[in-house]
Order: structure tokens, then C-alpha cells, then sequence
């Protein structure tokens, strides 16, 4: 990362299924299916659409606080001056960068309820947390909650051990989100997380019958609710003093955006929130308990 950039870490929640379409149709088990990683295939969140989401939320807060007593059309183009110079435009490039945001902590359906996976390698990235257990490929080690000896993951079967630290304590930022969780080796974690999204069917409605269109039927995948992703935002150390730091009074001003608007597509059916946490939300609102 360039060093004159210094990234700030957010963790986010969904609070309900995200679809942040790949674009066209394939053959598969879904028509409509979402943005992943090219080297992983894991699914991701793209930072352009992180990025567009807090722009135009922002631009939204700055038109009703800062810009009053003008017109819409005034208000719009007050807040979105100011918004250009955090954001940049095609002329100037913005203080802030966007980078994927990235799944940390996926929940998997098991007899024993919901359990949410990670790896070695996400938590020593996310949290800096030294993970020490064996390399074989048929077990899974508990880091928080107490699962049973044998746990399925899907269609898959583990054994289950402790890794020789114990049970690990997991950040502040994100312990209220997670009741049960393990770590899975890394080359299982792309197929047990494409395994277990969520595909859904819908129909293209007609606009003049207001009936399902014939031969319109189709499917998408989405990310399930109540899966942890953490993303990054790097803040240009050469912009002026008032605006150091801006990245988290951002996050907190559109926060409630989030959590009521959300991201991606499908926002009609019901898809898209994200709950980030912040320190406004942390210590004032609390965190909500979200059943995936």
C-alpha cells in the first residue's frame, strides 16, 4: 500500500442477504450470479461500490445539513462541491481510497445451529491474531462457542479440536456478532462458502399486466445475512489537517444510511443492509441480533 496512505478497518454485518451482481447471465445453479475474487473466488464486496454507496450518503447528509434554505436542485449541487473534495471527480483525485471489502466470517447451517468459519490467514490479516494448529485437512478448530465433536458444515463432516492457544478471544468490534465459530483450512474456505450461499427465484413482473412476464423466471445468488466483512479506507496523510481522520466522522454520519438503505441490488426484495461498526454505534446503539 502506498505510504503516504494510511488504512483505517472496518467491519460491517449483513443484516440482510447482499447481491452485488457479476453482470449477465451463466450456466450454473443461478442465472444471476455475484462479484467474486478472481483468485480465490470467494464472494467480495467491490470498494467502486463501497465507495458509491458513502458518496452519495454523504452527499445525501451534507444537502440536508449544510446546505438549508436553498432549493433541491441548489442543495444537491452545494453538497456535491463539498463532497468533491473528499471524494475527487473525474478532474481531481479524492482523499480517500476504497479497497474490497472481504468476507471474514461466513454462517454455515449445521445440526448444531448456525456456525460461522474463518481461517488462519483472515484472522492473522484482520486482527493480527496468531492462530497455531496442525495442517490436516479433516479437522476444524474451535475459536469461540463449543461445538460437538463431529460437526457438519454443509454436506461436509469434521472432527472438531481446540487449537493449542485455546479459545480465542475475538475482537471487540465484531464478539457480540459471533455466537459459534471455527476455523477451516484455507482451501476449503472458497468451497464451503459457495456452497452455502443463498439462491433464490424470482420473476420479472410485467409493467402493464402486473403479472409474472412469461419465460421470465430466473434465479440469483446472495450472500446470507449475518456475515462479517471487513474492508479498508486509506486516507491521502498529505490532505490538510481538518481533514485528517475524516474517514471515520464519514462512516459514523452514514452509518444509519446503511443499516436502512444498504448496498447492492435487489434492495426491493429485501436485500442489502449492512450494519458497520463504528464507536457511535458501539456505544450508543448497541448491536442488533441477527439470526442468518
Amino acid at each position: 500500500m502506498d505510504e503516504d496512505l494510511e488504512p483505517e478497518k472496518v467491519y460491517a454485518r449483513a443484516l440482510d442477504p447482499i447481491h452485488i451482481g457479476a453482470g449477465g447471465y451463466r450456466l450454473g445453479r443461478a442465472d444471476n450470479t455475484i462479484v467474486r475474487e478472481p483468485s480465490t473466488d470467494v464472494p467480495k464486496i467491490p470498494g467502486t461500490s463501497i465507495a458509491g454507496v458513502i458518496r452519495e450518503f454523504y452527499t445525501i447528509h451534507l444537502a440536508e445539513k449544510k446546505c438549508e434554505g436553498k432549493s433541491d436542485k441548489e442543495k444537491r449541487r452545494c453538497a456535491e462541491e463539498e463532497a468533491k473534495s473528499i471524494f475527487g471527480d473525474e478532474n481531481k483525485k479524492g482523499i480517500l481510497r476504497f479497497y474490497d471489502g472481504q468476507i471474514i466470517f461466513f454462517p454455515v447451517s449445521s445440526i448444531q445451529g448456525t456456525v460461522w468459519i474463518t481461517t488462519k490467514e483472515l484472522l492473522k490479516y484482520w486482527f493480527g491474531k496468531e492462530i497455531e494448529t496442525s495442517e490436516n485437512e479433516n479437522r476444524i478448530y474451535t475459536i469461540k462457542g463449543d461445538p460437538k465433536k463431529p460437526l457438519n458444515l454443509g454436506w461436509l463432516l469434521f472432527e472438531v479440536e481446540s487449537p493449542k492457544s485455546g479459545e480465542v478471544e475475538l475482537p471487540e468490534e465484531i464478539k457480540g456478532w459471533i455466537k459459534k465459530a471455527v476455523i477451516v483450512p484455507e482451501k476449503l474456505f472458497s468451497p464451503i462458502v459457495n456452497d452455502n450461499l443463498e439462491v433464490r427465484t424470482s420473476v420479472k413482473i410485467d409493467s402493464e399486466t402486473g403479472t409474472a412476464a412469461e419465460g421470465a423466471l430466473f434465479t440469483y445468488e446472495a450472500i446470507p445475512r449475518g456475515t462479517i466483512f471487513g474492508f479498508e479506507i486509506a486516507e491521502d496523510k498529505q490532505s490538510k489537517d481538518e481533514n485528517q481522520k475524516i474517514a471515520k466522522k464519514i462512516l459514523k454520519t452514514i452509518s444509519p444510511y446503511f443499516e436502512y438503505l444498504g448496498v447492492g441490488g435487489m434492495a426491493t426484495r429485501g436485500f442489502g443492509r449492512l450494519e458497520l461498526n463504528t464507536e457511535h454505534s458501539s456505544k450508543e446503539g448497541g448491536t442488533r441480533d441477527v439470526k442468518p
